[in-house]
């Protein structure tokens, strides 16, 4: 028959044991099919919705009508006997809306793709300001000045950026200023201050004409002035700021977040980066440091299913995410490489040696490599204490015998690791040394924050721990009579020392190792999201089957 208490199987024959893995097997595949499509399910994917995009356009034009109506305009015309002039002349009411349309472009000029944003600015221009106009005719001289109000209820400018591979390389986004177009359209004159409705008429001619050009050059200029200097500063901020994350071991972790994937729809822009990750500065660990374990701890029960990844059309639906304001999607390829590339850093790697106790608690030097990293206190309950309260110095060494293993799951990020601890006790009288070797299973588990610091956001993760020791192999050395005498041999259950050492290390493990665990990557994952410009009020963080997705809606932005 088939037991499925804690995930196992067990059978009376190898063939029903193979036919009720596969059949397992087959269920749990069946049941499990991905989140995430491909090739959307590696490193890091950001999804900006269109409305989004639309408060951005809303923040450029209210950018671009500011400086449009702190703008005073002049100019002058003369023609056969006359002159006229204009001064002053200033836009009052200036009421623009913006809208926007995304697609994806049919012939990218890269592999990566590209996708076009295209803003109409429609609305209505008031400007009002004086003018003169002198008229000389043989023997006499006309002067004339009055008023001008000038208004236009079809006003227009359009323009557009590109994002995707730009001429350098890099993914960042492109605009041409001579894509910009703005139409005053009809523009209604009304002019005071005359009652020569000759003069009237080739004044309104000179306003038409010479103002039209003037104010549709002139936004243009300043449209084009906004959206340029907010892509540039958009660009560096999102696509050219790399990640570097120092331990306080020593060496760096970096990791090139340059996008390989621009895609979305009508009703976003998906971004994605496979995230690569660089090595520098990684400890050497001496030859034959680190031996192989003489128990074999599986890190999982059960087999994990292999996932089935769905083929798509529409990014925008597959990509999760709100459909408003801008997501982040971590996935488990992602966290999965930065936490294996840290375990070469030896970052499961400590030496802790006893400095001193107080009571029931017990302090240890931390060090890594033979470098000091932290003094931690251990509560250490009295029954437990008082059984190695003889032993005057205690060491324990602690490392990981195989690369974890990463899930995320609707809990948050696990990450489940063999770990190895020697324990020294060293007694001086009678002289007594006994040396125990444990394995471990250690389930650390992360759930993250997203903190604004040192000028970026980060998402920073919160570490726990749960911890089963198992004992290995038990070494005592004494000497009797003048004599060395020493063996191995396991300790038996309820081995009062064995107990107190299985406390020490429980307590180590789960407390205070996890809290050094979380100030080692204090900095935690940063996203490249432009602090003077985009203020996030609060942020949703959820976990799923194998991403962690981050999702803001409450972003203030401020472009003056």
């Amino acid at each position: 028959g088939i037991n499925a208490e804690y995930g196992r199987v067990s059978c009376a024959s190898k063939e029903a044991e193979m036919i009720a893995y596969l059949v397992l097997m087959t269920v749990l595949i069946m049941s499990c099919e991905g989140t995430l499509v491909s090739p959307l399910d590696k490193g890091v994917m950001g999804k900006i919705s269109k409305q989004f995009l639309q408060d951005f356009a809303d923040k450029v034009t209210d950018k671009t009508t500011t400086l449009l109506k702190e703008r005073s305009f002049s100019g002058s015309d003369s023609g056969s006997g006359y002159s006229f002039s204009y001064w002053g002349v200033r836009v009052n009411t200036l009421s623009l809306h913006p809208t926007i349309t995304l697609r994806n472009d049919g012939s990218p000029r890269s592999g990566t793709g590209q996708l076009v944003v295209e803003g109409n600015i429609g609305g209505s221009i008031r400007a009002s300001g004086s003018w003169s106009y002198e008229k000389k005719s043989w023997w006499m001289t006309v002067s004339l000045s009055g008023g001008v109000d000038m208004s236009s209820n079809g006003c227009s400018i359009g323009n557009r950026v590109i994002l995707g591979q730009k001429s350098n390389g890099r993914v960042g986004f492109s605009y041409y200023p001579s894509d910009c177009r703005a139409s005053m359209g009809s523009l209604s004159v009304d002019i005071s201050g005359s009652w020569y409705s000759w003069i009237l008429n080739i004044l309104i001619w000179v306003f038409e004409d010479d103002l039209r050009v003037v104010l549709e050059e002139f936004a243009c200029e300043k449209t084009n002035e906004v959206v340029g200097e907010s892509a540039a500063n958009f660009e560096d901020a999102m696509f050219n700021q790399d990640f570097s994350l120092p331990l306080k071991g020593g060496g760096e972790l970096k990791v090139d977040f340059n996008p390989s994937v621009i895609t979305g729809g009508s009703t976003c822009i998906v971004i994605a980066t496979p995230a690569s990750i660089e090595l520098t500065g990684q400890p050497q660990t001496p030859p034959g440091a680190v031996t192989p374990p003489f128990i074999n701890i599986p890190a999982t029960e059960q087999p994990q299913p292999l996932r089935e990844r769905r083929q798509v059309t529409d990014w925008c639906s597959a990509v999760p995410g709100p459909d408003s304001g801008v997501s982040i999607i971590l996935t488990e390829d992602l966290v999965s490489r930065v936490i294996q590339n840290l375990h070469h850093f030896d970052l499961l790697k400590f030496d802790l040696e006893e400095s001193g106790s107080e009571g029931s608690t017990i302090r240890f030097d931390v060090s890594r490599h033979g470098r000091h990293m932290n003094t931690v206190e251990v509560e250490f309950p009295e029954e437990e204490g008082r059984n190695l309260a003889d032993f005057s110095r205690k060491t324990v060494k602690i490392s990981s015998t195989a690369p974890p293993e990463v899930h995320i799951t609707e809990s948050g990020i696990s990450v489940l690791v063999n770990l190895r601890a020697r324990v020294t006790l060293f007694k001086e009288s009678p002289k007594l040394e006994i040396r125990t070797e444990f394995e471990s299973l250690a389930d650390w588990r992360a759930t993250i924050k997203l903190i604004q610091k040192e000028g970026r956001y980060s998402l920073v993760p919160h570490v726990t721990a749960s911890v089963d020791v198992w004992t290995g192999k038990l070494y005592i050395g004494a000497r009797r009579d003048g004599m060395l005498r020493s063996g191995q041999r396991r300790m038996k259950e309820g081995n009062m020392i064995l107990e107190g050492i299985e406390k020490l290390l429980n307590s180590m493990l789960e407390e205070n190792l996890a809290e050094m665990l979380e100030e080692d990557v204090r900095s935690g994952i940063p996203l490249n999201i432009p602090l003077e410009y985009l203020t996030v009020g609060s942020a949703d963080i959820t976990y799923r089957e194998d991403y962690v997705l981050v999702s803001a809606d409450d972003i203030n932005i401020d472009l003056q």
